[in-house]
Formats: C-alpha cells, sequence, structure tokens
C-alpha cells in the first residue's frame, strides 16, 4: 500500500495507530473483537476529491475499505474483519447548513456541531459521533419513541460508489442506512429536523406487575419523548439509591423547566451499555411487539424494555443481560454479529443487497459484514 502516500496528504501506518483504528465500542463483545485484524493503512479524508482518488485506486487495486467516523458504533461496523483492509477516517469531511426544517451535513461532521435539540432521533453517543457514522450504524435513540428510526428521518443520501456517485431520496435511501457503509462511501446527508426541544423533565413511576407497567406506558405514548421500562434488577443498576419496585417505567417529558437534552441521554439509551461494562455479563437484545411485550415477565436478569417506533409501528427493543436464555418471543437483534443481515429487516435488507449487487460485487465496501 505504499503507493497512496502518493495520492493522499495523510497516510497512517505506525502499528500503534492502526491498532487504535482496528477497534470501536464494540469491545464490550467477546464474540466480535476477537474477529478484527489489523488494517493495513488509515486515509485521512480532507474533501470529496480524496474520495473519488480512492473510487479511482479502488477500481484499479481491487483493495477493501472501511469508512470510519469516531468508532463509537457497538456492533463492529467499522472494524476490519479482512487482511489488507484501508480505513477511511471521514472526520475530516465536515461542514453542515440548516434550511427549510432540514439539516444538510457531510458526514464527518459531529453532532455537537449543529446542535441535538432539533434533531428527530439522537444517539447515546451524540457528543463525539459523527452525522455518517449514526446513519451508516445506528438505528434508534433518544426521539426514536416519537419520531420514527434513523431510516424514518433521512430524505436524501449522497454516497460514492465503485459505478460512480449515486443521489439516492425516498425509499432508496435505504440502500445506505444502517448498511454499515457496505455499499459505497457515505458523503452528505439530508435529515428532518424537528421543533427545537427546550428540556425534559424525567418522571419515574412503579409497579408490581409488568402487566400494570406497560399499560401505564400505552397512556403516556403518545405524548412521551422516551419510555423504558426496567424491571428492579437494571432500574437498581443504573440508579442505586432509588427504591424501586418489581417493574418501572422511566419516562421523559417535554418541559421548559426540565433537564437539558444532553444530560439524560445516556441515563435513558446508554443503559445496556453502562450494565454490562460494569457487570460483565453476556447481552443481548430482541425487537419486541407492544402486545408480546408482557411474555418476558418470567425472564431472572437485568430487562430495559425500551420503547421504540418504525415506520409508524411501535415496538420494544428489548435488551436482556445476564439470562441464561432469551424468551421465544420477538425477532432478534443481535448485538454480538458485525454481519448486518442479523439486525436490518428485511424489507430495507432488499434495497441494501440490490444496492450493493449493483456497485460492488467484489464486496469491497467494509468486506464480509454482508451477505448478499
Amino acid at each position: 500500500m505504499d503507493f497512496l502516500s502518493k495520492y493522499f496528504k495523510e497516510v497512517i501506518t505506525s502499528i500503534d495507530i492502526l491498532e487504535k483504528y482496528s477497534t470501536d465500542y464494540s469491545y464490550i463483545s467477546p464474540i466480535i473483537s476477537s474477529m478484527k485484524k489489523i488494517p493495513k493503512a488509515v486515509i485521512k479524508i480532507k474533501s470529496e476529491e480524496d474520495i473519488k482518488k480512492v473510487i479511482e485506486l479502488m477500481n484499479e487495486y481491487h483493495f477493501p475499505v472501511i469508512v470510519r467516523g469516531k468508532g463509537t458504533n457497538t456492533l463492529g461496523a467499522t472494524i476490519p474483519i479482512k487482511e489488507n483492509t484501508v480505513i477511511l477516517d471521514i472526520t475530516g469531511l465536515k461542514g453542515f447548513e440548516k434550511s427549510k426544517g432540514c439539516l444538510l451535513a457531510y458526514t464527518g461532521t459531529e453532532f455537537n456541531e449543529p446542535g441535538i435539540n432539533d434533531l428527530p432521533v439522537i444517539p447515546t453517543s451524540f457528543y463525539m459521533a459523527t452525522v455518517g457514522g449514526f446513519v451508516e450504524g445506528g438505528s434508534l435513540g433518544f426521539g426514536s419513541l416519537k419520531n420514527g428510526a434513523v431510516w424514518d428521518n433521512v430524505i436524501e443520501a449522497e454516497v460514492y460508489t465503485l459505478k460512480g456517485k449515486y443521489t439516492l431520496t425516498g425509499n432508496e435511501v435505504y440502500s445506505i442506512v444502517q448498511s454499515a457503509g457496505t455499499t459505497g462511501i457515505l458523503t452528505r446527508i439530508k435529515f428532518r429536523l424537528v421543533k427545537n426541544r427546550k428540556g425534559i423533565e424525567i418522571e419515574k413511576q412503579k409497579f408490581n406487575s409488568l402487566s400494570e407497567a406497560i399499560n401505564f406506558s400505552l397512556k403516556v405514548i403518545d405524548y412521551a419523548e422516551f419510555i423504558s421500562i426496567r424491571n428492579y434488577p437494571m432500574a437498581k443498576e443504573i440508579e442505586p439509591g432509588e427504591n424501586w419496585s418489581k417493574w418501572n417505567v422511566i419516562y421523559g417529558i417535554e418541559s421548559d423547566k426540565g433537564f437539558q437534552l444532553k444530560d439524560i441521554i445516556t441515563t435513558f439509551a446508554g443503559a445496556y451499555f453502562t450494565v454490562v461494562n460494569k457487570t460483565g455479563l453476556y447481552y443481548n437484545s430482541l425487537d419486541i411487539s407492544l402486545d408480546e411485550l408482557e411474555k418476558i415477565d418470567t425472564q431472572d436478569c437485568y430487562v430495559s424494555a425500551e420503547l421504540s417506533k418504525s415506520s409508524i409501528k411501535y415496538f420494544s427493543h428489548t435488551y436482556f443481560i445476564g439470562c441464561n436464555k432469551l424468551p421465544n418471543v420477538g425477532k432478534m437483534f443481535n448485538l454480538h454479529s458485525y454481519k448486518i443481515n442479523d439486525r436490518v429487516e428485511e424489507r430495507r435488507l432488499k434495497y441494501i443487497i440490490n444496492f450493493k449487487r449493483k456497485v460492488d460485487p467484489e464486496d469491497l465496501f467494509n468486506s464480509g459484514k454482508l451477505d448478499f
């Protein structure tokens, strides 16, 4: 890969830096982290001209690449699993504007640059994550209960592929959202904005049964910014000083006097990551319809049900930590697989696979992460 330095201002090959770029927040999964390879080189991307040159060289030399933002993905989206992979550090590709109810941003833009209070859905790692990383590696987050998942809020995307540059709109954006960069190099995103949130007031209700907790949640679901249903062990681990019941509902409503949004995101959306880091226990997740959620009542482990919405349908993105066996309900959202086939729902997965076959039949973009 010595030829790369002829074309780019900053190419990194020192082993200590390459080691850093070989991992992301999926280090909490021993299964995913065991699969990582050391990349061959890191290119610091500065402009779209750099991307055009990368595409030209990929077509000539056929080497695999991974686009990386801040590496906050917990599912191995930015770790190399193939030898001779080149990492493209996209964090230098910055810039944004807000106009007509939309955010138009280059993918290296960090969330703290445009601000988060008017974004419809926000990642737990908003304080350092990039816009592109969340679009390609995220799914839910704060705001998804009211405004839908990431894919419900992306209006337009620009992506460079081995077959040229594409501007995707409508359902075509499914080709890149949650694709983990397997279909090209995403450069710009147009994202829907919502009314500016002034603050969030956190409320807590405690119940002796899961059915009571669910029934209460359904009463507030139309106006709550978030709802998390946690059993006693989970709630106690997050806030040990509180007198929790068997089942607990933690929810947030918009308020002029409430907490600032940035102060409550980790408490809500980052709960499972916090508990896994503290306990070291095995974990996984199921997406469960609200009609079936009561079936998890018998689980003797840490449970956190984060109510969410995708394509206007409510469901629970439910975490189980320290369980001997997951309940036979819902659909697995595999937190220990780097393959996006194990997480993306079939309707959207078809768009990703069809686009991949069209623009990257050699599987050079994030090689090995998509079965197509």
